[in-house]
């Protein structure tokens, strides 16, 4: 199942706690379907290959689909395992969240496996989207998030929009439309990654020109960093940083 999941160094180190844990008032970890854990077995949670989720009616991405970006594991690192919900109902466990929008087991009904639920809570959008994990999983469509007119990407977004980049136009809107972002460790975080490929190191010193030009007191840390792959422009970075 790893072809499901985006590799990364942090998930692929966390190992798997099987120690029980409450999920909901009523189910534990005990009840997390076979399929799931078979995919934290090759890793655990990340970003998805595949951002689009078909449904049988209109969510608020799509007229028939929905978003999935990253699905949780289970750790002990907050932020990225599944986490205990008590504000949906208690036959819910939560495998994905991003904002008001959920994917969650459901276990209202008997079964094998639970189904899987699409739910937004702000537009009160509730529906089954596949019968278990396995098939959920299966139908997964590759697909592109636009970029919001009014806004910005959220972090999930983001990085999900950067871990599918296949090309340098997509990444240098990427970089442009995120450029203003107060989160500027993170966004050089994501220079360095791409930086050290050929490829886009040309798109990288563009946005890389970008931060030191217009943002220039707000460089964080780690700029540095993004500096040093950049040898031959050493003399240019070092005149505007000393303007």
């Amino acid at each position: 199942m790893k072809t499901y999941l985006f590799p990364t160094n942090l998930e692929e180190n966390l190992a798997i706690s099987y120690q029980k844990k409450q999920l909901t008032p009523t189910l534990s970890t005990e009840d997390l379907p076979e399929s799931y854990l078979t995919l934290l077995r090759e890793q655990n949670g990340g970003y998805v290959r595949k951002l689009i989720v078909p449904t049988k009616e209109p969510t608020s991405d799509g007229l028939d689909y929905a978003y999935l970006h990253y699905i949780f594991g289970l750790h002990s690192i907050r932020a990225f395992t599944i986490p205990y919900q008590d504000f949906l109902p208690d036959y819910f466990i939560i495998f994905s969240a991003h904002q008001q929008q959920y994917f969650a087991f459901d276990y209202s009904k008997q079964g094998d496996e639970p189904s899987i639920r699409y739910i937004d809570t702000e537009t009160d959008n509730w529906q089954t989207v596949a019968p278990n994990f396995t098939h959920f999983l299966e139908e997964l469509k590759k697909g592109e998030e636009a970029l919001p007119l009014i806004g910005a990407f959220t972090q999930i977004q983001a990085n999900h929009a950067f871990l599918m980049v296949q090309d340098s136009q997509r990444l240098e809107a990427l970089f442009q439309h995120l450029e203003a972002i107060e989160d500027k460790h993170w966004y050089f975080e994501w220079l360095y990654y791409f930086a050290k490929q050929d490829n886009y190191r040309q798109i990288v010193f563009s946005a890389l020109e970008t931060q030191i030009s217009y943002f220039r007191l707000y460089l964080p840390n780690n700029a540095q960093e993004v500096f040093d792959l950049f040898p031959e422009k050493a003399a240019w970075i070092q005149s505007e940083l000393t303007v």
